[in-house]
């Protein structure tokens, strides 16, 4: 049921990408922040970070992999960790760092 309810919302209010230039998906991107950056990324990840890195939210289906690219403003992006959040044991939504 909330996995329904977050795809919903992310069809209805989430923002356009491309996904390896071609697949046209939609999620929620926010600027990532410092706390953030160290919860997913090492010190030696951190320093290569191209900023302003991103952090998107989007649908546990879409199919995103490491080092695939998200173009998102006339920018391109690559996805340098992807993790899967779950609600018991349904996976409900897919956290993606891109820098």
């Amino acid at each position: 049921m909330f996995k329904r309810r977050l795809d919903e919302k992310i069809e209805a209010f989430g923002e356009s990408y491309l996904l390896n230039g071609t697949t046209a998906q939609k999620g929620f991107f926010q600027q990532l922040d410092t706390g953030r950056m160290h919860i997913y990324l090492d010190d030696t990840e951190v320093a290569m970070l191209t900023r302003p890195g991103l952090f998107l939210l989007t649908s546990a289906d879409s199919v995103i992999a490491v080092d695939d690219t998200i173009a998102r403003d006339g920018r391109t992006y690559s996805v340098l960790k992807v993790s899967i959040q779950r609600i018991a044991d349904t996976a409900v939504a897919k956290m993606v760092i891109l820098g």
